[in-house]
């Protein structure tokens, strides 16, 4: 039982101390509102470019399934056939 006390009690005073240290951060805080948005841009953009990437993949992928398959002409960009 000592032991689970221990570690509990290690635990709660690792989480005291980590607000600290994250704050000691100095660019993530700046007051100035332009850096600000800077950085919320930049993480928007690091955050949605690669899920973008994968997802385009995907949508290339099933579009190339379909045409091997011959559900889709390969030169039909749209899906719909030309008369």
């Amino acid at each position: 039982m000592s032991k689970r006390l221990g570690v509990l009690l290690a635990t709660l005073v690792l989480l005291m101390v980590v607000p600290d240290v994250v704050y000691a951060c100095p660019v993530c805080f700046d007051p100035r509102d332009e850096n600000r948005l800077a950085f919320l841009a930049t993480t928007a953009f690091m955050s949605l470019f690669p899920l973008s990437m994968v997802g385009g993949f995907g949508v290339w992928l099933r579009k190339r399934a379909r045409a091997l398959r011959g559900d889709v002409a390969p030169h039909d960009e749209a899906g719909s056939a030309e008369d």
